[in-house]
């Protein structure tokens, strides 16, 4: 027991120590304001916030858990999470994006959008898989290896409630009609599959549907509250340009009704530019009702050659269907 009280002590002259050191930092830039400012490398490490950066960063394959098929054979289903706040790397399939073993390439994406991207591609494994086998995508970036092992543990197993609602897509509406619903069928084409930069491609996404979901009542975004995102500390003038209080990359989300698709680089040397940006949502006027049936047309362009994939991801506001195109950019 007295050595527990002893513990508990030290625990808090440690945070005692920590507070006294940023009092005497804070004491001295108030008494010296008017030739210094407050500058967080003065303060320690242990009482800063998580560090962002724009670049630089590895790239953390993620398992995101595995579902069974009709057939008997499994899906395993993988994400990743670019710990970058604003790069884009590519990481071609090789030796430094591969799966193991057997074949390296499984469908992975090789361009990489900032942060969490969950739920991105699935990777079929027979029915004889080995409950105790592993299935390995591994990626290096920056000289820094991550790897995430897909096996089939009983407590991996998820359904569709647990993708949508990780990715947040059930705008609310009950398991009960998640689990009848029906993701959308979807076919993409593009008028080019060759072009030269800055050359225009319409990209068309043609989707059909049962009728559900069924509506939601719309939110008005702009009346939410949104957090506070100032720098809390305000660095010199002269201070150098390092990686600081960077907002978060803005991921888009599906439409809370109707149909509505969004095209990305999901296997490219860089990014392309779409109008629109986002996910583009059915309106009056469009094809079809917007349910069970719609039409999209997409203007992309590019700044590179390359060969890229791009993904078209359909969603019928509650389910996802992905579809992909390869366009060859010469200079």
């Amino acid at each position: 027991m007295q050595g527990m009280i002893m513990k508990v002590l030290d625990q808090r002259a440690l945070r005692v120590g920590v507070v006294g050191v940023i009092a005497t930092v804070l004491a001295v830039g108030v008494a010296s304001s008017s030739w210094a400012q407050v500058n967080r490398r003065d303060i320690p490490i242990a009482t800063q916030p998580q560090q962002r950066f724009n670049s630089g960063q590895d790239i953390q394959p993620i398992f995101e858990g595995w579902t069974r098929n009709e057939d008997g054979s499994y899906q395993f289903l993988f994400g990743y999470l670019n710990r970058n706040y604003a790069e884009r790397p590519e990481v071609p399939v090789g030796e430094s994006n591969f799966f193991s073993p057997g074949d390296p390439d499984r469908g992975q994406p090789t361009y990489f959008y900032p942060r969490t991207n969950r739920y991105q591609f699935e990777v079929t494994v027979p029915s004889d898989f080995p409950t105790d086998g592993e299935l390995i995508w591994e990626v290096t970036r920056q000289g820094s290896t991550q790897r995430a092992y897909g096996w089939l543990q009983a407590e991996w197993e998820i359904d569709v409630n647990t993708i949508t609602s990780n990715g947040r897509t059930q705008f609310g509406r009950g398991v009960d009609e998640l689990y009848v619903n029906v993701a959308p069928l979807v076919t993409v084409e593009s008028s080019h599959q060759s072009v030269g930069v800055g050359e225009p491609v319409t990209l068309t996404t043609r989707m059909t549907d049962d009728e559900l979901p069924t509506p939601v009542p719309e939110r008005d975004d702009d009346a939410r509250p949104r957090r506070r995102r100032d720098p809390t500390l305000v660095p010199p003038d002269d201070a150098p340009d390092i990686p600081d209080n960077i907002p978060q990359y803005s991921k888009p989300y599906p439409k809370r009704n109707h149909m509505s698709v969004l095209w990305a680089v999901y296997r490219g040397p860089a990014d392309a530019e779409f109008e629109p940006a986002g996910y583009q949502g059915w309106e009056d006027g469009m094809p079809g009702d917007g349910w069970t049936a719609g039409t999209f047309e997409t203007t992309v362009s590019f700044d590179e050659p390359g060969v890229y994939t791009l993904r078209a991801f359909a969603s019928d506001a509650m389910l996802t269907s992905r579809a992909n195109v390869i366009i060859t950019v010469t200079e």
